[in-house]
């Protein structure tokens, strides 16, 4: 068992084979996991909630850039790093706390809302194939939902508990049950493919499912209360599992057009406080561990992730606790940090002071690689990841950016 306070688990490069595990015990892993999972969701939404009205009551009011918005500043935030960040004419969408979903142009700061839908604004909805995807948040095992973003139309398609899309982006996996998953064209037309993962194997269960290059990230089922499951990444054209690692969770995955390895950010399994970030190159097994300059260590939710890779992949956007999360005191702040993917160097972006009451935080970066948008229960910005220029970002009271945000593809 991994202890933050003695260093992550290195022996990553050659791991020992995991031993065998029964479906029952994989379902009822990936079971437990989604409940927790849903759980999570819903507390999320009466977090966020509760939060709202607590922000109208007491916290700082900061005028945004152009002036035309307002945001929800931290008590105590510093006052945003001059210059401020311009933002490229990107759009986001977006769902609020009604179920209205929302896309909004980053340039101007207009948005509009487009359909009321049944997703969670704790989950960040996948893009592929020109459409939005989510599965529902009221109803474990329902049909997932499409939106074409050309069309405004909404569509259904099989049922399934999550939704992501492959590492080139040209397919789209439904997962069903631990064990099994569909496989469609990004688009979601065309014939389904049904697939089985090997006995012994299973998916997260949590917010995040990921692809990887030649595959699908999986897990094993640990053997006994005292050993860790192993990661891997599992082929299904051709049953083949790669190890990559014991006891960790990824929290982001980047794989570069046409490449046949990508990069794998995690956090050891199990680790609640002062946990390191590392890095993992999936085709050489080439590994870098990042750890917290400060004593609070990384913001990290556990069933949410607080990490993204930049576009190019050469950056990690994670966040640092700069108050105890474990201290019911005190109100739980952290900042943006950015991470250089080559050497591990982290830059602390101080400006951006968020309000995790979750224990986690929410980055997307947009076209191009030099910005990006940031933000938590309380707090949303705009960074320029060259310059560490901050602003603070928002649409607006009651229409604001949230955890399910999502950058849209150019049209």
């Amino acid at each position: 068992m991994f202890d933050g306070r003695r260093g992550p688990a290195c022996a990553v490069i050659a791991p020992p084979e995991p031993g065998a595990s029964s479906a029952a015990e994989a379902e009822a892993l990936f079971a437990e996991a989604h409940r927790r999972r849903r759980r999570r969701r819903l507390a999320a939404g009466v977090a966020c909630l509760l939060l709202a009205g607590s922000a109208a009551a007491g916290l700082i009011t900061a005028r945004s850039g152009d002036g035309a918005r307002t945001h929800h500043g931290y008590p105590g935030a510093p006052a945003p790093r001059a210059p401020g960040v311009t933002l490229p004419p990107t759009r986001v969408a977006w769902v609020d706390y009604s179920g209205q979903l929302h896309i909004g142009d980053l340039a101007t700061g207009t948005q509009r809302v487009v359909a009321t839908v049944d997703a969670s604004p704790a989950d960040p909805m996948i893009v592929a194939g020109g459409r939005l995807y989510w599965a529902g948040v009221n109803q474990d095992a329902a049909p997932v939902r499409e939106y074409d973003i050309a069309t405004g139309r909404i569509g259904y398609l099989a049922r399934g508990n999550s939704v992501f899309a492959s590492a080139d982006g040209r397919h789209l996996y439904i997962v069903q049950t631990g064990t099994r998953l569909i496989e469609l064209p990004a688009d979601g037309i065309g014939a389904a493919r049904q697939l089985a993962l090997p006995a012994g194997w299973h998916m997260s269960g949590l917010l995040g499912n990921w692809s990887a290059a030649g595959g699908i990230v999986v897990y094993s089922s640990a053997s006994d209360a005292s050993s860790t499951s192993a990661l891997a990444v599992w082929n299904p054209a051709t049953g083949a599992v790669k190890i990559i690692g014991q006891g960790l969770d990824v929290i982001d995955a980047y794989t570069p057009p046409g490449a046949r390895y990508s990069l794998l950010a995690w956090t050891p399994a199990g680790c609640t406080q002062h946990c390191p970030v590392g890095i993992t190159n999936t085709s050489t097994l080439a590994s870098l561990t990042v750890r917290s300059p400060n004593r609070h260590g990384f913001t990290y939710g556990g069933l949410f992730t607080s990490g993204a890779f930049s576009p190019d992949g050469t950056h990690l956007a994670v966040f640092l606790n700069t108050t105890n999360p474990q201290d019911p005191y005190h109100e739980p702040v952290s900042e943006l940090a950015i991470v250089n993917t080559r050497t591990g160097a982290l830059q602390l972006v101080r400006a951006t002071r968020l309000g995790t009451y979750e224990d986690v935080g929410w980055a997307r970066w947009l076209p191009g690689g030099h910005r990006l948008i940031v933000g938590a229960e309380v707090g949303s910005y705009a960074v320029d990841a060259e310059t560490l220029s901050v602003r603070a970002f928002s649409f607006g009271p009651g229409n604001d950016i949230n955890f399910s945000t999502t950058v849209l593809p150019v049209p």
